[in-house]
């Protein structure tokens, strides 16, 4: 293939891929993860927090899930962007480039990379990430559509389930005994289903439901303005506290599903 044509493809399907992604403009918050992937530890080198202080210097608003947690958020998980600073193989060069991903870990933005031939890792990578926007033109500013753009991670129907419940307390025992026996269909368009071994965290926002065998997060949930109610984090459906139990209720194909949360005490 000519050299001139093969260059002119690769800008024009560059060019349809940025128009092609929804802009940074309709996201409000970035929350910046606290461990990157070429890193050990969490903010080692201190690169998460040299980003957060970069991203904030572009106009972004950095949001700390382990501080305030702001109330429109905790509602909207959609409105987040979560920043990744990946690192890029390159001979005696350290390459890193910034990646800004929705709340259905969809790509939003990739910056320009930026690299630096310093031995040190900790003064290469500071300069490589600091090179990267400097050489990025992120031209943020939010615009507030975000909501006719993108989807609650929760939609407000899900809530509805509260004025159904009553002063009774739901009985986890029975209901993992009738799980392991065969799924009990409550009517037509109500299963019941368990999910059991898990222990539960307190966090700043809320709580984070730990699957006991693989020490994995299964869920992580945000406060509402509802007592009790909580928005699960990139995931359809609430979980809320009736007693001293715990139920995730979502809506899938049109059925609800109650599902018991079997924690570890």
């Amino acid at each position: 293939m000519n050299t001139k044509l093969y260059i002119l493809l690769l800008v024009l399907c560059s060019t349809m891929n940025t128009f092609a992604q929804p802009s940074i403009n309709a996201y409000k918050y970035v929350t910046v993860n606290e461990r990157f992937d070429f890193l050990k530890s969490s903010d080692q080198y201190q690169l998460n927090s040299l980003t957060a202080f970069l991203l904030e210097k572009k106009g972004f608003i950095v949001v700390d899930k382990q501080n305030d947690y702001p109330q429109d958020l905790a509602q909207n998980n959609c409105l987040n962007l979560q920043a990744n600073v990946i690192k890029v193989k390159g001979f005696l060069k350290t390459k890193l480039q910034l990646v800004l991903t929705n709340c259905m870990n969809t790509v939003i933005f990739t910056s320009e990379i930026g690299s630096s031939k310093l031995k040190n890792y900790k003064d290469a990578y500071f300069e490589a990430l600091r090179k990267v926007f400097e050489l990025t033109n992120f031209n943020y500013a939010y615009t507030g559509n975000a909501s006719s753009e993108i989807s609650p991670t929760s939609p407000k129907p899900a809530i509805q389930p509260l004025a159904r419940q009553d002063s009774q307390p739901l009985t986890v025992t029975k209901e993992v005994t009738a799980a392991k026996q065969a799924p009990q269909v409550v009517d037509s368009k109500t299963s019941l289903t368990v999910s059991s071994g898990l222990e539960i965290t307190q966090t700043n926002s809320g709580y984070d439901f730990i699957d006991s065998s693989s020490k994995s997060i299964k869920y992580s949930v945000h406060a509402t303005l509802f007592e009790n109610v909580y928005i699960i984090e990139g995931q359809a459906g609430i979980i809320y506290k009736r007693g001293q139990n715990w139920v995730r209720e979502y809506i899938e194909n049109g059925k609800t599903t109650i599902e018991a949360l079997d924690i570890k005490r």
